[in-house]
């Protein structure tokens, strides 16, 4: 009984698992065929169609952003950590992001720290949660807002502070946000991002803090080991 009980299991994991692809791959490449699709009509001006770039480059990025997810939730994957600037990845992270955000009307605020200290992480997993972040602060404010980033050095810590002013997140949904496929996006989402999130801090031997109130806002702390 307890071998059919796993076998359920994990066959529900992966029926899960390939509808949340389904969904969160399908949505960009309809995005993108539709951007090719007016970029072909030829009605487009040389500004609009540079905006129609910058559009599918972002909808492309998503897709190869849910593949790095699924890579930092297996455990195994192994990470290349190399001396990095974190306040390099943060500008890198808001230049992937910033169309999207100029439509939901979100207005970016930074705080990074002078003379941080470069610290041995793998660049692509700490860029993915920084992205990660920021998309779900966007999604978490409706009808626009502020977001805040912010970077500091302790003597055991350099964090990323990534601060919104959206809906927040009820008491009783903030020790489940963690989990894999839990989710309160209706219509999109897989419930992996801050899964993966976790596990790819948790490899380079840091942490996620999260405070949150319900329509004052959310904030998520990231605390990356110096040495």
């Amino acid at each position: 009984m307890q071998e059919q009980l796993d076998h359920t299991r994990h066959w529900v994991f992966l029926g899960k698992l390939a509808s949340g692809l389904v969904h969160e791959i399908n949505n960009p490449l309809d995005g993108v065929i539709n951007i090719i699709r007016q970029l072909r009509s030829g009605r487009l001006t040389a500004e609009q169609q540079e905006k129609y770039f910058d559009l599918a480059e972002e909808e492309l990025f998503r897709i190869e952003s849910l593949a790095r997810r699924l890579l930092g939730l297996a455990r195994e994957h192994p990470i290349a950590p190399v001396p990095t600037d974190v306040n390099e990845l943060v500008e890198k992270a808001w230049f992937f992001v910033n169309y999207r955000m100029s439509q939901k009307h979100v207005t970016l605020r930074r705080d990074l720290a002078r003379r941080l200290p470069r610290v041995k992480l793998d660049p692509g997993g700490i860029l993915q949660i920084i992205v990660n972040l920021y998309l779900n602060a966007a999604d978490s404010m409706t009808d626009g807002g502020l977001l805040s980033v912010k970077t500091r050095a302790g003597a055991r810590w350099v964090t990323i502070e990534v601060s919104d002013t959206g809906m927040g997140i009820p008491p009783e949904n903030l020790r489940r946000i963690f989990l894999p496929f839990f989710t309160t996006k209706e219509t999109k989402g897989a419930g992996l991002g801050l899964a993966i999130c976790l596990s790819i801090v948790e490899q380079h031997g840091g942490r996620i803090d999260v405070r949150s109130a319900v329509n004052r806002g959310t904030s998520f702390t990231v605390r990356l080991p110096r040495s």
